[in-house]
């Protein structure tokens, strides 16, 4: 299920031709560089958010559930989806744990 999810927002990102508006949800690859338990964060080494015009950079993202903490490890991919809160934050609403980065 959540394969078909990242899917359908991958094409709906397409459909729109990039563009973006706050509440929109974005699928993102990386590798998990730290997890923040504490402060329910993840510092992810992503690649180019085409649909929010941002290049490629390592960064912190909230999560909206902390058990998405304990499905992933520390040098791994995955692929996320986030989406931007109304104080300008890039949360994790989804989270699929890849493996060991290449």
């Amino acid at each position: 299920m959540k394969k078909l999810v990242t899917a359908m927002l991958v094409c709906c990102g397409m459909i729109l031709g990039g563009q973006a508006w706050a509440g929109d949800e974005h699928a993102v690859e990386g590798v998990i560089k730290d997890i923040k338990a504490a402060d329910n964060k993840l510092t992810i080494s992503h690649g180019p958010i085409k649909t929010l015009g941002m290049d490629g950079m390592t960064m912190d993202f909230l999560v909206s559930d902390p058990g998405m903490l304990e499905v992933v490890q520390k040098g791994h991919t995955v692929s996320f989806v986030i989406e931007q809160d109304d104080k300008g934050n890039f949360v994790i609403m989804d989270i699929e744990d890849k493996g060991m980065a290449k």
